[in-house]
């Protein structure tokens, strides 16, 4: 609470004092001539009355009077209070649901305050308010939409769930912004620890953002590094752990192949430093893991996970000068390690000394060179290395055949603008995976070395926005990984991948969240529930594909809650309650009222 004119509670000292000396002063006594004195008996109280001063006596009128002075002197210091502040504005609650969010600084975690500080919210509003829940997780989510029904908004609070991913608030207040942004009197409130990524540019409009920040500790201990390799002396892992403290810890660290620990011992990990132990594997190990068991308050980092094979993933080289469509598809497969350059490494290209670095290499319209790698894919230009001999451009082609069958299984070119193809002529051992009204579209010669020739670049036209390009990259990927894909793959959290499917089939996906199933889209599976750190089966039976999820974000590992935040214009987003001031003047004067038609009716009762 608090007053506007606090100087103005010191009038109850003088006009409080006036009030009781009126019951202190003595009485003022008219003359009556009397006969005879002795008719009267001696009153002693009639001396006290009668001096200047008496004994305060107890008498509920004064007390009244006080009580009605004390209303009215409260209600001219403005008396208020503080109240939850929803009522008559449009509020858009935006709740992170990041991976940083599961910090148990607090009880129960960060996000439970933070749904429990929404339902308060969704409680102080008032008939009228409209407000709408905004999941900020790594895909964000409208939970609900503009309504002023406090008992769907509720329902709505309690199904928000948190993952173990970096959040995305810049697109969450993008959402935030289209559902409010050109009301003034809007307000967009900010539940987090501060926990996530720079916010990018983001237009706020008219409306107010508030940030109400959650969290107290920045302590914790994350395992930041793990992975396997050949050395002289066998396999060996390689464990990091990072300490994003202010203090220094101390933590056992464990790890594990197979589930079966192989070493263990007590590390000290200063304040912001990290370690690392490098620790011999036993072969033929499927997984590999290493834990700190006394992590801080974040343990969806307490934990990695990879392959026991080093060479379980797929090692990719994309020779380009730019191709934002190849780059995203490729990076959506979880099988990949994808690198990129505008040419071949010296050391990639084929005669030079050693082995090479990578599994396959593709082209994209840049001219194919002879390269260490089994497989190439090349699309556009050729080369003298290609599976066909290039000659110049024609036009705009017509396809007449696709072998539906290895590459192209479940790639159609129908409805597909290609505007120019490379006239393509089989070369020695290449056949035609599919023709055009031109000559060969796509060829694939399998020795000395697997090669496939696509006869067009995939910018000059709109294949790469089709539904067959990721089956395509899906399918070239399997080729290429061979026998590799039945093994374990590593995922972030939050990441998205897609596996080529026919439109209607169902994929079961089982993991540490319990099974959903995935129906097939457009020839894809489109698989996003990797939200979880932990192990993922994919498919049923021999066909089931193995997945190691790992949350590897630094910035969500660094806890310590943020008081501020950044948004368009470098305009700091500060601290700010959801809370005003209820001015309680008018209902202090009512009650003074009420006092004085209470004491008018004692002295009435009295007289």
């Amino acid at each position: 609470m608090s007053f506007q004119s606090p100087l103005s509670l010191l009038w109850f000292l003088p006009v409080g004092g006036f009030i009781l000396a009126l019951y202190l002063l003595r009485l003022r006594r008219r003359d009556f001539v009397i006969p005879a004195s002795f008719l009267w008996p001696e009153r002693e109280d009639e001396v006290r009355a009668n001096s200047l001063f008496q004994k305060l006596k107890f008498n509920w009128l004064w007390v009244l009077q006080l009580v009605a002075l004390a209303f009215l002197v409260l209600g001219l210091a403005r008396w208020q209070m503080r109240q939850e502040n929803v009522q008559g504005l449009t509020t858009v609650l935006i709740v992170d649901g990041s991976a940083s969010m599961g910090a148990t600084d607090v009880a129960p975690d960060r996000f439970g305050v933070a749904v429990n500080r929404a339902e308060e919210l969704i409680a102080a509003m008032k008939p009228g308010d409209q407000m709408a829940l905004i999941e900020a997780g790594a895909t964000p989510r409208v939970v609900t939409g503009l309504a002023n029904d406090p008992a769907k908004l509720k329902q709505g609070a309690e199904s928000l769930r948190r993952g173990d991913a970096p959040g995305d608030l810049g697109e969450s207040l993008r959402l935030a912004m289209a559902l409010v942004g050109r009301d003034a009197t809007s307000r967009i409130v900010v539940l987090s620890d501060g926990v996530f990524e720079p916010v990018g540019e983001v237009s706020r409009g008219k409306s107010e953002i508030v940030f109400e920040p959650i969290g107290k500790s920045g302590a914790n201990v994350a395992v930041t590094a793990l992975g396997t390799s050949e050395t002289p002396k066998g396999l060996q892992a390689y464990v990091g752990v990072k300490n994003f403290g202010s203090e220094a810890a101390q933590t056992p660290l464990t790890v594990y192949a197979d589930d079966r620990a192989i070493f263990s011992a007590e590390v000290d990990v200063p304040a912001g430093g990290t370690i690392g132990r490098t620790v011999a594997v036993p072969g033929d190990v499927s997984v590999v893991r290493a834990r700190v068991s006394k992590g801080g308050f974040l343990s969806a980092d307490d934990q990695r996970m990879v392959p026991g094979d080093p060479s379980g993933s797929l090692r990719v080289l994309l020779v380009t000068r730019g191709n934002l469509f190849l780059e995203t598809g490729l990076n959506l497969d979880a099988r990949v390690v994808l690198d990129k350059a505008a040419t071949v490494p010296n050391s990639e290209l084929a005669g030079k000394g050693g082995a090479g670095n990578y599994d396959l290499v593709i082209f994209d319209s840049v001219p194919e060179v002879a390269v260490k790698a089994p497989m190439t894919v090349t699309f556009g230009a050729g080369g003298k290395n290609s599976a066909a001999d290039v000659g110049a451009k024609l036009g705009t082609p017509e396809v007449i055949s696709v072998e539906e069958t290895g590459v192209l299984e479940g790639v159609s070119f129908e409805g597909v603008y290609i505007a120019s193809v490379y006239e393509a002529k089989p070369k020695a051992g290449s056949r035609v995976l599919a023709q055009d009204s031109k000559g060969a579209l796509v060829l694939q010669r399998d020795a000395p070395k697997r090669q496939i020739y696509f006869a067009f670049d995939l910018l000059d036209g709109d294949f790469p926005l089709s539904v067959s390009f990721p089956i395509l990259l899906g399918n070239l990927v399997d080729l290429a990984a061979g026998e590799r894909q039945r093994g374990y793959s590593t995922l972030v959290t939050g990441q998205t991948i897609g596996i080529p499917g026919r439109d209607g089939d169902v994929l079961a996906v089982k993991g540490p969240a319990g099974m959903e199933s995935v129906t097939a889209l457009n020839g894809r599976f489109t698989l996003r529930g990797f939200d979880r750190v932990g192990r993922y089966s994919v498919g049923e039976g021999e066909d089931a594909r193995e997945y190691l999820v790992n949350l590897t974000s630094e910035r969500e590992s660094a806890i310590a809650p943020a008081s501020e935040f950044a948004i368009a214009g470098g305009e700091a987003v500060q601290t700010k309650p959801m809370e005003r001031f209820a001015d309680l003047w008018k209902p202090l004067i009512a009650l003074m009222m009420g006092v004085l038609v209470l004491e008018w009716f004692v002295f009435m009762r009295r007289s």
